[in-house]
């Protein structure tokens, strides 16, 4: 009867240990599919390669026509779940034709990543175009009242140059960990390059 006992123990508490075992692999592959992409809209980009990254803002950075003195820049299709793991956007443009020194004059635009008017989808970054191009030009860090956008520039020219190709994307979290995705500027002829014209 003891033996009968003990048999019945031992079968129940390895069927309970193997059921357990299949629930956490099962609960791990589940983790592990949650996709960066679903229905065009990317969530998450840890997981992404640079590559996969400038594929995806190649794709879905819209820049809107300047209105009322200020530039749109949206990043169409990125959640704003990306928030949680970054907490800051840094844009970098590239003169187009200028050189200083043998460098390009570069436009950095700094912004919170934050949602948008549709929570979703991340918030536009903002251009003060009609505020910046009352300043001089010069290597300087810019604020402007009523816009988020941190401008910083450098290897200025002369004069502000009208046409900017984006050069790279960086997604920055509060520890200052970074993933950055540089833009080939040999895609001119696909008609993919992300200009801004002031």
């Amino acid at each position: 009867m003891t033996s009968h006992l003990k048999s019945v123990f031992f079968f129940v508490l390895c069927f309970t240990l193997g059921l357990s075992a299949f629930y956490s692999r099962y609960d791990e592959t589940n983790i592990s599919r949650n996709p960066a992409a679903l229905n065009n809209k990317v969530f998450q980009i840890s997981s992404l390669s640079s590559e996969e990254i400038k594929d995806q803002l190649a794709a879905k950075i819209k820049v809107s026509p300047t209105i009322d003195g200020l530039k749109s820049i949206h990043l169409s299709g990125f959640s704003s779940s990306i928030c949680k793991s970054y907490s800051d956007i840094e844009m970098t443009f590239q003169a187009d034709g200028v050189a200083v020194a043998g460098e390009a004059p570069t436009l950095k635009l700094k912004v919170p990543c934050k949602p948008g008017q549709d929570p979703s989808e991340l918030s536009s970054i903002i251009l003060p175009v009609e505020q910046m191009l009352k300043e001089k030009y010069r290597n300087a860090e810019f604020s402007f009242t009523g816009v988020e956008t941190k401008i910083t520039t450098a290897h200025a020219s002369d004069a502000w140059p009208k046409t900017w190709i984006l050069h790279s994307v960086k997604f920055v979290n509060s520890e200052g960990s970074h993933k950055t995705s540089v833009m080939n500027r040999n895609i001119a002829s696909t008609g993919d390059l992300i200009v801004i014209e002031l």
